[in-house]
């Protein structure tokens, strides 16, 4: 749900979606640094499959946005936990 909200909100030119895009990425951030405080032991493995789980997010945006061109390959890093 994060990069497919970070997909939508950066390549889909839609702006009254943007707040609600950017509130479920706000929450989406929260839940994972929650998630991966209680099990750091997780840190580990979400870097090892991040650049893998792009596809399902891309395959949903660019399903349900045709007109938009998607990155193929995945334009985030690990670090889109700790960003605004």
């Amino acid at each position: 749900v994060l990069m497919e909200h970070l997909l939508k909100r950066q390549y889909v030119d839609s702006e009254p979606d943007y707040r609600g895009w950017e509130n479920t990425i706000d929450e989406q951030r929260e839940q994972i640094n929650l998630l991966l405080s209680e099990s750091p032991s997780l840190k580990p493995y979400l870097e090892s499959v991040f650049s893998d789980c792009y596809r399902y997010p891309l395959k949903k945006v660019s399903k349900n946005y045709p007109s938009v061109s998607f990155p193929q390959n995945c334009p985030f890093t690990s670090d889109i936990l700790d960003q605004d």
